[in-house]
């Protein structure tokens, strides 16, 4: 049997490309148990469950309820042989469909958790006269972090080559929801990764982009938004600090007000947006 199986712990043993599809699976909202048995399946073809149990090292019991979660989630199909219980993998085309039936239901359920926004909010009391900060981690908890942040008003110091390399080359098409205009400023890093972002989002009269003087470095990004300013670093951890605080945030936006002057405009650009 292949090495997947021998070394099925999804911590260690997992060649780059065996290590690669792990950490897809895991994306797609299965478990390390769940990837574990789903591959371990999918080589067996067919088998029982204390066959699957004993290649994934798991305990059967356990084994059981993993293959009902990914019978819920349409990869695993069940077959009696001999009055034998089976279990089979279904083909892996079937990840798109399931990917497709998550969309679905995050659609029908985005109307519902807008409704209950209101409701959510008024229990939530912001300490603005008292310092709160949160420590987040991983790219898709800095994706949410855009995401909110680049729905609203927000100056931004941003490092353009560290988002590619943490992201991709297509990541503002990632980070941009379609159709949406930035509102505010961003003072970039200079260098090639900055003029690809200034190719591919719209300066507009609402939304202006500096650079930073040559030889202005520095590794993550910082972003002022209402009262909260956002560091978010590319480590390994994607790390992500959220203070909370209305007078830092305004001695924040001066501060960025005055680096603002020393940046110099793009090409074409709006020197000074109209908000």
């Amino acid at each position: 049997m292949s090495t997947i199986i021998d070394n099925m712990t999804l911590s260690s043993g997992f060649n780059p490309r065996e290590q690669a599809i792990a950490t897809l699976l895991k994306r797609l909202n299965l478990d390390e148990r769940e990837v574990a048995v789903y591959l371990v399946l999918l080589q067996l073809r067919m088998a029982r469950a204390s066959a699957i149990a004993k290649a994934a090292k798991q305990s059967r019991s356990h084994t059981y309820l993993v293959l009902r979660s990914l019978q819920e989630k349409g990869l695993v199909a069940e077959v009696e042989r001999g009055k034998v219980l089976h279990f089979i993998a279904e083909p892996p085309d079937r990840l798109l469909s399931y990917i497709e039936g998550r969309e679905e239901e995050l659609r029908t359920l985005k109307p519902l958790v807008r409704g209950s926004l209101p409701y959510l909010e008024s229990l939530r009391h912001p300490l603005v006269e008292q310092a709160r900060i949160t420590t987040l981690h991983g790219p898709e908890g800095m994706k949410h972090v855009y995401r909110d942040v680049l729905g609203s008003r927000y100056y931004g110091l941003f490092n353009p080559q560290a988002a590619e390399q943490a992201f991709g080359p297509d990541y503002t098409k990632t980070l941009l929801r379609r159709g949406r205009e930035l509102t505010g400023k961003d003072l970039l890093v200079d260098g090639p990764a900055a003029k690809r972002y200034i190719q591919n989002v719209h300066q507009h009269e609402h939304y202006a982009i500096r650079l930073f003087p040559s030889g202005v470095e520095f590794p993550g990004n910082t972003v002022i938004s209402g009262d909260t300013v956002f560091f978010l670093t590319y480590d390994r951890e994607g790390t992500i600090i959220r203070l909370e605080h209305r007078s830092i945030a305004q001695a924040m936006r001066v501060w960025f007000d005055l680096l603002w002057t020393q940046g110099r405009p793009t090409e074409g650009g709006f020197s000074e947006p109209l908000i």
